[in-house]
């Protein structure tokens, strides 16, 4: 097949666009995590962050009785309970919802905009920095609770079992990173207080709608999350839950992990999508950008 000096020159002219795009998104990516890292709310949220990796050693050399819970249990434990389920939506509010809400707050989205950059990269990008800088701390902390679990019984570092594990987690962590901050763009494009909303849906709503009977639950983003946590003896179709007229059963309706996978990934590009389209069609006109 002979190449033509019009295909030729049609090729190298078409380059460009895509890696122009690329550039694009990451010149708004490494923007975005500047920004993450130079406000104080980066040093605040990172030591909240790691403040799971002491509990484990506290209990290894503080505790008389040390072997009461497992290593395995107590990395679980903490895994679950406050990595995934406490600190990753914790990361998105504080991070995600606000690299788009800061630019329109300060009044600094029409300059931002007047750039030659297509703005679905711009939302892109910022949203991969939020993932990058998120994942990078919550998933540092989780290492260093596997390895501070490891002092305990029945957890070690050598073990493939174990090790398999913590990469089953590192993944559900990345999943739920994504969601989560797809939910928190969208908020921050939307709204004007995407931290109160954020609050309202992921720490109100969610916990309301796992007491609800039924299948109420299927609306929150936590409900998939927890669909993609490895099948341990525990069981988890049956949930306890603690009210002020005593404790009930919940039956919890299972969802497999591959069509969680599936709805959260849905849900992570729907949110982004609607990012974009509000951030294109939104006036973010102000007085100084107007002369006014």
């Amino acid at each position: 097949m002979e190449l033509s000096p019009e295909k030729i020159a049609a090729f190298i002219q078409a380059r460009p666009k895509s890696s122009g795009y690329l550039n694009a998104m990451a010149g708004s990516a490494g923007h975005a995590v500047m920004l993450i890292l130079r406000r104080r709310r980066f040093a605040l949220v990172a030591l909240v962050a790691f403040m799971p990796v002491v509990i484990p050693l506290a209990m290894a050399f503080l505790s008389r009785a040390q072997f009461a819970d497992s290593g395995n249990e107590i990395f679980v434990r903490l895994t679950e309970q406050l990595h995934i389920e406490v600190l990753a939506p914790l990361l998105a509010l504080f991070f995600a919802s606000m690299l788009v809400a800061e630019d329109i707050e300060m009044q600094t989205m029409p300059y931002i905009l007047t750039r030659p950059i297509q703005r679905s990269a711009w939302v892109l990008g910022r949203f991969f920095a939020y993932l990058g800088v998120s994942f990078a701390i919550l998933g540092l902390s989780s290492v260093m609770t596997f390895a501070a679990s490891s002092t305990l019984a029945k957890l070690t570092l050598t073990n493939p079992e174990d090790l398999r594990l913590l990469l089953h987690y590192l993944g559900v962590m990345l999943v739920a990173l994504a969601a989560y901050g797809g939910l928190a763009v969208f908020l921050g494009a939307f709204t004007r207080r995407p931290i109160v909303y954020g609050v309202l849906l992921l720490y109100g709503w969610q916990r309301i709608a796992t007491l609800i009977p039924g299948v109420v639950d299927f609306m929150t983003i936590k409900k998939f999350v927890d669909a993609l946590f490895p099948v341990l003896a525990t069981q988890r179709n049956v949930v306890e839950v603690q009210t002020a007229l005593g404790a009930f059963q919940k039956q919890v309706f299972m969802v497999s992990a591959t069509k969680a996978l599936a709805t959260l990934l849905i849900v992570t590009v729907a949110f982004l999508a609607a990012s974009i389209i509000a951030v294109r069609r939104r006036e973010y006109a102000s007085n100084k950008a107007v002369g006014g």
